[in-house]
């Protein structure tokens, strides 16, 4: 943001009112007269905001402030744009969550809810639904869900908006790593689909571990989902040489 943009936004905030969700700001023409801006370059700045994730119109209110979230429009695309600039590789990103998930789990458990558990298992066995239909798309998206959540639990806007981001640039990827570690699983169950899969229940091992409330529990649980995934992922299918081969 240039510095105008920032005084801009610091005046919106100073004449904002707190409500659910945000800060409502007034209308184009009472921000004009205020920065003495005319309402084109109020209306620019205001898109400016929408496109970064943070302002949200709200029927019948008005224009919100909001915390952005990486998968709004313009916000999660940074670390994409950073994979095609060659700044960042796709290991470095998937290393980066993998701290970061198993740095947070001590503060997981410390915020947890009884209620925030259950809800983490429902994603879990929507998970589990979309793999024994192979819906691939819907499994992925509720494994997001899950893995964001954790990170809302924390209630660090800064640590959620990042995860997002993340997941939002190795999207498409992490859709075909699950293909790949579905068809792995059932070609290892000579065909047929497995009770579970092992890449879905290891999420269950996390939440056994918050209910533990036991700190050690949840960081072992977090790692062995890491794991699990690259035990699975780099496993020989049966009709390849014994050889593993990794998918990078």
């Amino acid at each position: 943001m240039e510095p105008q943009t920032l005084d801009f936004l610091d005046g919106l905030v100073s004449e904002g009112v707190e409500v659910d969700g945000g800060i409502l700001i007034p209308t184009e023409r009472r921000l004009a007269e205020l920065s003495g801006m005319s309402r084109a370059r109020v209306r620019e700045r205001l898109s400016g905001l929408q496109m970064l994730g943070m302002l949200k119109k709200v029927q019948g209110s008005g224009n919100v402030l909001v915390s952005p979230t990486a998968l709004e429009a313009g916000t999660g695309n940074v670390f994409e744009l950073m994979l095609r600039a060659g700044l960042v590789t796709v290991a470095q990103i998937n290393e980066a969550r993998e701290m970061l998930e198993v740095a947070i789990a001590p503060r997981i458990l410390e915020r947890v809810t009884d209620e925030q558990i259950h809800s983490l298992e429902d994603q879990v066995y929507a998970m589990v639904d979309a793999s024994a239909s192979r819906d691939f798309v819907s499994g992925l998206e509720a494994d997001h869900a899950f893995h964001v959540a954790l990170f809302e639990i924390v209630g660090n806007p800064i640590m959620t908006y990042v995860v997002n981001g993340m997941n939002h640039a190795l999207h498409d990827l992490l859709l075909e790593r699950r293909r790949i570690v579905i068809g792995k699983e059932i070609a290892r169950n000579h065909g047929e689909l497995p009770a579970m899969f092992d890449s879905d229940a290891v999420h269950f091992e996390i939440t056994r571990a918050l209910r533990s409330r036991r700190k050690e529990a949840v960081t072992a649980a977090m790692v062995e989902h890491f794991d699990s995934w690259r035990r699975i992922s780099h496993s020989p299918t049966r009709s390849t040489p014994s050889t593993p081969r990794g998918e990078e």
